[in-house]
């Protein structure tokens, strides 16, 4: 999780339309070469890279920036007990995708 909070940090031009490497440059590069090294640790589905890379192409950066340090705030906490549980890879994650957590965005 401590890589992906300097991802974060360091994501202000983050990808709007895609992970590509000419979009996300600083998403792109840690999904692809930082998080393999760093290992498969986030307990939550969609990866709190995954979900970024999700807002920022489905809100652009303001939002999508407000919703990833969101969740990353919620990463790794009581999330289990609260959301719904699935096993993804033979390891169980709490499931919580984009489309759960932006319905307060269109009231």
């Amino acid at each position: 999780m401590t890589m992906t909070v300097v991802l974060v940090l360091l994501a202000g031009c983050a990808a709007r339309e895609s992970t590509a490497p000419r979009a996300g440059g600083v998403l792109y590069f840690y999904q692809k070469h930082l998080s393999p090294v760093d290992g498969d640790r986030c307990s939550m589905y969609p990866t709190c890279s995954g979900y970024a890379a999700e807002t920022f192409k489905k809100h652009g950066f303001p939002v999508g920036w407000i919703m990833t340090c969101d969740r990353l705030l919620r990463c790794g906490r009581d999330e289990m007990k609260r959301s719904p549980v699935l096993t993804v890879k033979g390891r169980t994650r709490c499931y919580d995708p984009v489309a759960a957590n932006d319905f307060w965005w269109y009231r």
